[in-house]
């Protein structure tokens, strides 16, 4: 495993760095993190050579990366406003009482976590949808990321559940804290979206502060590194003989890109930019025009493109 490095946010004196939209994380996190991500927007289809029979698109990356420092830095980015602080408190107090209660219970720390990480991504949709029909014009693109991220924080519970069981204990504690969050985040979505999503930006540098964690209790072997659950195998396209730290390291690089994205459009609605299109992760680095925009460019959006390759048929205008 990598050595860990010390959290801090990346700073660069040039231009480009601070014209950068991800300009808290290196240039080669962004490109490392978006690519780890890029499967999961991907079409696959049966392939019998491939492992698991699906093959993805683009390939696996490599554990090598998922090591890489670039990945395992703990990438903050600093509070800027009073809003930015309380969110920060408030992961802080929260983070606190997780490992109070779970403490070396990593496996259950993960289940538990991931039942509230899956929250902010449906809640933060349906307040765009209903925004976007409330205010009669588009959206620009940002529904189906974070309808996207609340699925992938659901495919993650999914996952673990392959792995560990929670106590009758835990899921009281779970139903509790689900009730309480969907509540206070939507509530919070509605007065600041911005401080909405600078708090789950913050949350998930605490998942990732927690995956670490977990992976350093493997490597010590504290925690048997068993073999992945199936499930885990079919979603990451992971070979048959890939074991429990493989899977974490692919979840890990998860949380990064929901930690930066969600930073993103908190970025978005502090610059009254709310309405321009979210930049995904590595369009920067990588030089590739945004999908949303392309797709709004030609009149055709990424959801056009899927419904055509399933044989669907669509109307004139495809993007959101």
């Amino acid at each position: 495993m990598a050595p860990t490095l010390a959290s801090r946010p990346f700073s660069s004196s040039s231009d480009a760095a601070r014209d950068r939209r991800y300009h808290w994380v290196e240039p080669e996190a962004e490109r490392l993190i978006a690519r780890a991500y890029a499967r999961h927007r991907q079409l696959a289809q049966r392939d019998a050579v491939s492992p698991n029979g699906w093959k993805s698109f683009p390939p696996s990356i490599s554990i090598a990366d998922l090591e890489s420092p670039a990945i395992e830095q703990e990438y903050h980015y600093p509070p800027k406003t009073r809003g930015d602080r309380i969110a920060k408190k408030l992961v802080d107090y929260g983070e606190k009482l997780m490992h109070l209660f779970f403490r070396e219970k990593y496996d259950h720390h993960a289940v538990t976590l991931e039942t509230v990480a899956a929250v902010p991504g449906v809640v933060g949709a349906a307040h765009r949808h209903l925004r976007s029909l409330r205010c009669m014009k588009r959206d620009h693109g940002w529904i189906n990321p974070l309808q996207e991220e609340a699925e992938n924080e659901r495919m993650h519970l999914l996952i673990w559940m392959q792995h560990t069981k929670p106590t009758g204990i835990e899921r009281a504690f779970v139903i509790m804290a689900q009730g309480i969050y969907v509540a206070a985040y939507s509530v919070l979505m509605y007065l600041s979206p911005r401080t909405a999503h600078r708090t789950v930006g913050y949350l998930e540098e605490a998942a990732h502060r927690a995956y670490t964690d977990y992976l350093r209790a493997v490597d010590s072997g504290a925690i048997p590194n068993v073999p992945a659950g199936e499930i885990a195998k079919k979603y990451y396209s992971l070979p048959d003989d890939a074991k429990l730290r493989d899977v974490i390291l692919h979840v890990r690089a998860d949380e990064c890109m929901h930690r930066d994205f969600n930073h993103h459009l908190s970025d978005l609605y502090d610059a009254k930019e709310e309405d321009e299109f979210p930049t995904k992760m590595g369009e920067e680095v990588e030089g590739k025009p945004s999908e949303a925009k392309e797709g709004a460019s030609s009149g055709v959006g990424r959801a056009s493109v899927v419904m055509a390759a399933s044989g669907k048929k669509t109307g004139p205008d495809g993007a959101q």
